[in-house]
């Protein structure tokens, strides 16, 4: 199994992350988490109407979906 997807530990320690984070700890495109998100994988936000964020709790979520 891919080593990003057996740690959730490796993820920023915050509640919001970028896509590119989120891509990079999934070993995945942006364009893929992008994609997630439309799909409902993922739950984001877009605070102040500004650029995606991703909540580090649906990350944690999916992950523990992968490894299962």
């Amino acid at each position: 199994m891919d080593h990003a997807l057996s740690n959730a530990k490796d993820l920023p320690r915050k509640d919001l992350l970028r896509p590119d984070e989120v891509a990079l700890f999934f070993n995945v495109s942006k364009a893929t988490i992008y994609r997630w998100v439309d799909f409902g994988r993922l739950s984001a936000s877009k605070p102040s109407g500004g650029t995606l964020r991703i909540f580090r709790e649906s990350v944690v979520e999916l992950l523990n979906k992968k490894v299962k």
